[in-house]
């Protein structure tokens, strides 16, 4: 499941033809994509729904592939919670309940990046456990610079793009490594 969160990417793309006039991809939210001006904003939001699923349900499946130790329960449970707080994002564009939308931006955001960091320190398999850690690290300070954006100016959708676009990448490379591996290797724990 984690494999197909590359379909985020393609869903904002796909929203992001039919915006009426520029849209930039430095300046301007993702989820103005998904608010009711966009003509195409049941793609972003049915992207943000299935990138939750895909997320909380791909966590569920891949939670045997790591010991039973509590640091990786408490990583993969923030990886459960951005899940939550996506699907919560296309559930409530926007322009139609902003506070539900930014608990779930924040959900998301938060609980992926943490996550990220959190399986980026424990990995046994150094190159993957660092790419890890910096793609979370990444995400993680582009989204306090979105909490408090001070100095952002007019590139918000660049820093926001920096807070959101580590998971799903990390999502889908974990999950093409975990697919294209043999049944008796696995590339999460084992090098």
């Amino acid at each position: 499941m984690w494999s197909l969160c590359f379909q985020f990417f393609v869903g904002e793309q796909i929203a992001r033809l039919g915006w009426p006039g520029p849209y930039s991809m430095t300046r301007d939210y993702i989820s103005d994509l998904g608010a009711a001006r966009s003509p195409l904003h049941w793609v972003m939001n049915g992207s943000f729904q299935l990138q939750g699923l895909l997320i909380f349900f791909g966590t569920v499946l891949v939670r045997r592939f790591y010991p039973a130790k509590p640091i990786y329960w408490i990583a993969l449970g923030l990886l459960a919670v951005a899940g939550v707080g996506v699907l919560l994002v296309g559930l409530a564009p926007e322009d139609e309940n902003i506070r539900l939308h930014l608990m779930g931006a924040a959900a998301n955001f938060l609980g992926g990046n943490l996550g990220m960091i959190l399986l980026g320190l424990t990995s046994s398999k150094q190159g993957y456990g660092r790419m890890t850690l910096v793609l979370g690290s990444v995400g993680l300070l582009a989204t306090l610079a979105l909490m408090f954006r001070g100095g952002l100016g007019s590139e918000v959708g660049m820093v926001e793009r920096l807070a959101a676009y580590p998971l799903p990448l990390w999502l889908t490379w974990t999950g093409l490594r975990r697919n294209a591996a043999p049944a008796s290797y696995d590339p999460i724990r084992r090098g």
